[in-house]
């Protein structure tokens, strides 16, 4: 019975499952509030696709819960894209200030180098590794083989095209929840395995 259900939540994770709805930033602008409250039964990954700008797209697979600790990750990381295509610094509210640093040089360094991004990027298996009081652990498999970085004055692609696009990788995320009840973003760590 285990076997069959994984085998029907693969074939509906390949495409045979309801189409995709777009994905819009007020799905994600609802405050974070830390709540937890008891997981539903699991159900299929159904995704969203973001258009972050003109030729660029996130496209974010739902997990089982959207809880707003689950979707953390995923609202920066749409967010952080859509600050390179047209410099808002929405992105820079999902982290704790001593990460503002970090954060905004990634976003920086494109407007330095005239480069931006098309095509689209992937996030999956978006979950909460663990919580403890006011910490958690947010793992979410990212994929960017399908992004390529682009000259802004020439709209070629740039050559070479950095190693992060290509192959997929794990993205942890440490989490901490302030006296205001909203999670924020304290460390990022990357890791190729876990993702392949």
């Amino acid at each position: 019975m285990r076997r069959m259900a994984v085998m029907l939540a693969l074939l509906l994770a390949a495409g045979c499952g309801p189409p995709d709805r777009p994905y819009t930033p007020g799905d994600v602008a609802t405050p974070v509030t830390g709540e937890t409250t008891a997981a539903p039964a699991p159900t299929p990954a159904q995704g969203k696709t973001v258009d972050v700008g003109d030729e660029l797209k996130v496209k974010v697979e739902k997990g089982p819960s959207a809880g707003a600790l689950q979707r953390l990750f995923a609202d920066y990381y749409v967010e952080r894209w859509k600050a390179v295509v047209t410099g808002d610094t929405g992105y820079l509210r999902h982290v704790e200030p001593s990460v503002i640093p970090q954060a905004g040089e990634w976003v920086r360094g494109f407007a330095d180098r005239q480069e931006s991004a098309r095509g689209v990027a992937r996030l999956s298996r978006l979950r909460i590794t663990s919580v403890m009081g006011k910490g958690a652990q947010v793992d979410t498999c990212v994929d960017e083989r399908g992004v390529r970085l682009v000259s802004t004055p020439t709209g070629k692609a740039v050559a070479p095209q950095p190693d992060w696009v290509r192959a997929p990788y794990l993205q942890t995320v440490l989490a901490h929840r302030g006296d205001d009840g909203v999670w924020r973003i304290r460390e990022f760590r990357q890791d190729k395995e876990g993702c392949s």
